[in-house]
């Protein structure tokens, strides 16, 4: 190469690893590459992508996989040489039922994103979680959920939980904290993570001032087995 050429500026790719990832994280446009932005409760898949990169595991799984934006994620990992592992997912649509059956297998890493209550009905199966009930059954049906991840980890595997916080009749519903009170029987708490939201739909709703401030925040929370 002449020394008098310019040299040429690799282009960032969307798959190379996030040297500021932190406790906080701030994606106001999602990539179209990963999962249906139409899809109800779908977020974007820098997050995951991020903790995969971070913890390199070897075997993954998501049994709650949605729209598909953690295959989606994984695929492009692996068409671009950051990823050669295992992964598995699973969900009601596809005819995996969580609440009632083991995952088929062991992992060193689990996702899941579960509903958030009953904030977005996403089926009439009676083991979907955002089917209309009281919060104490939810959060039973959750925390058998969360166990089930969990008894599917290798020894130091990692379960990282996806979830948003509720406000229902002017009371706030912290589910985030309801998640971390398991730590201990869905492994050790070893990182939280704040994640801000965009594009809501409640974004495009226009309300009489509210008393407290508008939730723009989930929570991602990740525990180790011990």
């Amino acid at each position: 190469m002449n020394a008098s050429q310019p040299k040429l500026r690799r282009v960032p790719s969307v798959y190379d690893q996030d040297e500021s990832f932190c406790s906080i994280v701030d994606r106001p446009h999602r990539c179209s590459l990963w999962g249906d932005a139409s899809y109800r409760g779908n977020c974007d898949g820098t997050l995951f992508k991020n903790l995969v990169q971070w913890y390199q595991p070897c075997r993954i799984a998501d049994p709650m996989v949605g729209s598909g934006t953690t295959r989606d994620v994984i695929r492009g990992l692996g068409e671009n040489g950051r990823f050669a592992g295992r992964f598995w997912s699973g969900d009601l649509r596809g005819g995996f039922d969580l609440l009632n059956n083991p995952l088929p297998g062991r992992y060193d890493f689990v996702w899941i994103h579960p509903p958030y209550w009953d904030i977005v009905r996403y089926s009439e199966h009676p083991s979907d979680l955002s089917k209309p009930q009281p919060l104490e059954d939810f959060l039973q049906q959750l925390e058998t959920c969360l166990v089930r991840c969990h008894e599917s980890l290798q020894l130091s595997g990692r379960l990282a939980v996806l979830i948003g916080d509720v406000r229902r009749s002017g009371k706030y519903h912290c589910l985030a904290h309801e998640v971390m009170k398991l730590s201990g029987r869905i492994g050790e708490l070893c990182s939280v993570i704040i994640k801000t939201q965009h594009n809501c739909t409640s974004d495009r709703k226009r309300y009489a001032r509210m008393l407290d401030v508008p939730i723009r925040h989930e929570t991602c929370m990740v525990f180790r087995k011990l």
